[in-house]
């Protein structure tokens, strides 16, 4: 006869085959006993939790894996209900869930598992001890897992099922209603029930946050085929251009060659269909049946000989206007100063006060890497969101109480780099030593230069010169 003890014994030394065994034997001669219900369920776990990290470590292949949690969470469904909520319960599901997205039976199993089940612990997100990076709560993970699949997987499960994973999303979104990934997941609802404007409305805040990312631009080009192919074109052409990996834009050649070829644009057409094609032909992957016919029509086969077909073409302006089309209404802009740029890490900082400012990531916002330190800008907001998403230029020459010109004489000691201007009325500016080594001529004493107020390291208040006006 089993007993849990042992069970508990053989887990500990990492004896997981013999636990198994002695765990199915002692469930089977009392399915009622509670502990040698958990101790067969934290068996489970080690193997589960084994079995993804080969997969992870790519030592097992994805349908092993999926074969593995087919059996163990189907023994586990026996007795689980008696385990939820709890300790568990929820490491079962952290394990799942990173094999979510090579596991058929991932919807069912959540959908069974229950949202209801979340103890407090899970519905807070993981900050590392060492300050790293903060990671989604498992509740957060979990609806993320089931949105993404549910919609990966629309046209395959039952419609009920996929109701209650959009219902999980909806739930979600009530409560995070800034969410860019659960905006995501619902647009690819709402597009599969044909409902382009509402998934466009859930999407461009996203694209407009993800702007680098093909596979926003790619998703945002579909909610346009229908009634608008030349902005779906667009779309597509920035997903072409802005993709890191073939592979994220291995689809996005086929719509995009299809659309083109519809408009009778055949040279460019066939720069994409030769993309497609290229692209399996060096992974061995099968060539769709869609990519199929697009390379045997007659124009293909008679562009695919050229070799002077036209390059892809920046679509960065136009696809920039898709983006703010219709929201210049709902744009707020604020007026800042840009104080600091890192070039390191691509970034321009504009500050709006003392306390308020906001990053300007190069990679995001165009040109703002040759903006000169001390130019001031006006940035823009969508009502409601936090993010920047535009920037421009303004005729703005200073900001009350905040940014101001003033002149005066630039003063340094001999055993310092830094130095001082001294206004008529008294006031002292901090001169940084990198301006002090470009400090302007000039006919009279007097400098006049772009100050802003800033703390030094006391915190004191004070103005800081951020460059010279000639």
């Amino acid at each position: 006869m089993s007993d849990s003890k042992a069970v508990f014994n053989l887990r500990k030394e990492g004896r997981l085959d013999e636990a198994l065994a002695m765990a199915r034997e002692g469930y089977a001669a009392n399915a009622n006993d509670i502990w040698m219900q958990r101790a067969y369920g934290w068996v489970l776990y080690d193997l589960i939790k084994h079995a993804v990290q080969e997969f992870e470590d790519k030592q097992i292949p994805p349908g092993r894996l999926a074969n593995q949690l087919n059996t163990w969470l189907r023994e586990y469904h026996q007795f689980g209900t008696n385990e939820r909520p709890g300790m568990l319960h929820s490491n079962l599901l952290q394990q799942v869930i990173k094999a979510s997205h090579v596991w058929p039976s991932f919807l069912k199993f959540a959908r069974w598992w229950g949202p209801e089940y979340f103890t407090e612990e899970d519905r807070k997100p993981f900050r590392p001890p060492d300050g790293g990076r903060e990671v989604p709560s498992l509740a957060t993970r979990y609806v993320y897992a089931v949105g993404r699949e549910a919609a990966r997987q629309a046209a395959d499960i039952p419609a009920d099922l996929l109701a209650w994973a959009e219902q999980q999303v909806d739930a979600a979104l009530h409560d995070s209603p800034n969410d860019q990934w659960l905006h995501y997941y619902k647009s690819k609802f709402l597009l599969t029930r044909g409902e382009s404007e509402q998934a466009r409305a859930n999407l461009l805040p996203v694209v407009r946050r993800q702007s680098r990312a093909a596979w926003v631009w790619d998703t945002l080009g579909t909610t346009y085929e229908i009634e608008d192919p030349a902005k779906a074109i667009v779309c597509y052409f920035r997903a072409v251009h802005v993709a890191r990996q073939p592979q994220e834009v291995a689809n996005t050649h086929i719509s995009l060659a299809r659309l083109l070829a519809q408009q009778q644009r055949f040279p460019e057409a066939a720069v994409q269909v030769h993309a497609a094609l290229a692209y399996r032909q060096d992974n061995n992957f099968r060539v769709p049946q869609a990519l199929g016919q697009l390379a045997g029509m007659d124009w293909y086969r008679e562009l695919s000989k050229r070799t002077d077909l036209p390059c892809p073409p920046d679509m960065a302006e136009a696809a920039e206007a898709i983006l703010f089309e219709g929201e210049q209404a709902r744009m707020t802009y604020r007026v800042g100063v840009l104080d600091h740029h890192n070039s390191d890490k691509a970034l321009a900082h504009v500050a709006f006060s003392l306390e308020d400012g906001v990053v300007l990531p190069y990679r995001r916002f165009k040109n703002i890497r040759d903006v000169p330190i001390g130019r001031i800008v006006e940035v823009g907001f969508i009502e409601e969101a936090r993010q920047p998403q535009r920037w421009r230029t303004t005729e703005h020459t200073g900001i009350d109480g905040f940014v101001k010109p003033m002149t005066g004489e630039v003063s340094k000691r001999e055993d310092q780099s830094f130095g001082f201007l001294k206004t008529g009325t008294g006031e002292r500016v901090f001169v940084h030593p990198a301006l002090m080594d470009h400090l302007p001529s000039a006919e009279s004493k007097a400098i006049t230069c772009l100050a802003v107020m800033g703390k030094d390291k006391q915190g004191k208040p004070g103005w800081r010169a951020l460059s010279w006006i000639d």
